[in-house]
């Protein structure tokens, strides 16, 4: 059968429905008094044949630019393709992270006293033992005086006692008296000493002073933030992640870093993945070392993290937008044949990971398969197409 316009089709196949109805009345009349089964079993088979005729019709609608009797532009639908390719395909963990300070540390008064000098100032440069401020000395000084001229006299006294008992003369007592004497006060002034070096507040590590809490006069206690000090230079970014991720972020993973606030990014690796849970909030820790010779980067910045969790350098990849769901799964719309033979074709996939843009796909489709890319959502099976 060939049909010269939609139309034509429509008024033909409305005619051969008309008659095969009326048949069937004129059929069902005549034979009011056959037996019920034989007149059945010939029901049954004109409903096969008629099945078979509508099949053969819709087959030759589709042909023509119509399915189910319903029209469609006679013409082969307008589509735009893209030959799929093998190609790289990347993933990513999208987190915040914060850059921490690995030695950032608030020096902190050893002793109590009055603060009688400051000798560093917010942004100077220090090393690891160099004296940040001083608390009063006074008494100690003049206690280490005191003992010193005692100590002179017992290690005077301590002399000539040893050579009196070298000699064998005095008594042994008289000796060890003076030996213990002398060793008494060194010991006292080493002690003594110790406290006036604890009135020295000292710079733990190098690095930059970010903030002195101290003022002159001012009465320092123990464990009292008296200058804060960073090392700029040793830094990294430290993150959160969720439980759900740990078969994903491994050490040694791609990580890029985004500074919004700085507009720069960077790269970098994790270094370390913590190897427990947190009981209370069901997440693990990774960092990244960060490079800070440019010295931008400030401690407690937020970072935007891309973690690299799955990456090859042989995918077959669509965008996202292409895949189409039904109730017999995930597929795709590809251009089949040439010229005016060209026909859309649905192709059954299995979908892989997805990075939000582009989506891994793991069977179905092939390198040069062409995929429909521009009017695939109402395209049928089988449905004409044309290219640009």
């Amino acid at each position: 059968m060939k049909f010269k316009s939609p139309a034509n089709s429509q008024r033909i196949l409305l005619g051969f429905f008309l008659g095969l109805s009326i048949g069937l009345l004129t059929s069902c009349g005549g034979q009011k008094a056959s037996d019920p089964a034989t007149r059945l079993k010939e029901l049954q088979a004109e409903q096969a044949r008629i099945n078979a005729e509508i099949q053969k019709v819709q087959q030759e609608l589709r042909q023509t630019g119509q399915v189910s009797g319903e029209p469609f532009a006679s013409k082969a639908k307008l589509v735009q393709t893209l030959t799929l390719e093998e190609d790289s395909f990347r993933t990513w963990v999208e987190v915040q992270g914060t850059v921490d300070a690995r030695q950032s540390i608030e020096v902190t008064a050893e002793s109590m006293g009055v603060v009688r000098n400051i000798k560093v100032k917010e942004g100077q440069k220090v090393t690891k033992g160099q004296v940040l401020a001083e608390l009063d000395q006074t008494v100690l000084l003049q206690s280490i005086e005191e003992i010193k001229g005692q100590l002179n006299f017992a290690q005077q006294l301590y002399t000539k006692q040893a050579n009196l008992w070298q000699q064998n003369i005095g008594s042994e007592v008289q000796y060890l008296n003076a030996k213990n004497q002398k060793e008494s006060l060194e010991r006292r002034l080493a002690t003594v000493q110790s406290q006036l070096d604890m009135t020295r507040i000292k710079a733990p590590v190098s690095g930059t002073v970010d903030q002195v809490y101290l003022k002159l006069g001012q009465s320092a206690a123990m464990g009292m933030p008296a200058v804060r000090v960073v090392n700029f230079d040793d830094l990294r970014v430290i993150t959160d992640l969720s439980e759900s991720y740990v078969n994903r972020v491994r050490e040694g993973a791609t990580v890029e870093l985004e500074f919004k606030d700085l507009n720069l990014s960077a790269l970098g690796r994790i270094a370390y993945v913590a190897r427990s849970i947190n009981p209370l909030n069901r997440t693990f820790r990774a960092e990244v070392p960060l490079n800070n010779r440019s010295g931008l980067y400030r401690p407690n910045m937020i970072v935007g993290m891309k973690i690299n969790d799955y990456s090859t350098n042989k995918a077959i990849k669509i965008p996202v937008n292409l895949l189409q769901n039904s109730e017999e799964g995930a597929f795709v719309m590809i251009a089949k044949g040439e010229g005016a033979n060209l026909k859309a074709t649905r192709v059954s996939v299995s979908p892989g990971r997805s990075n939000g843009i582009e989506t891994e796909i793991l069977q179905g489709l092939q390198v040069g398969d062409r995929i429909i890319t521009t009017g695939y959502n109402d395209l049928n099976d089988g449905q004409a197409i044309t290219l640009p």
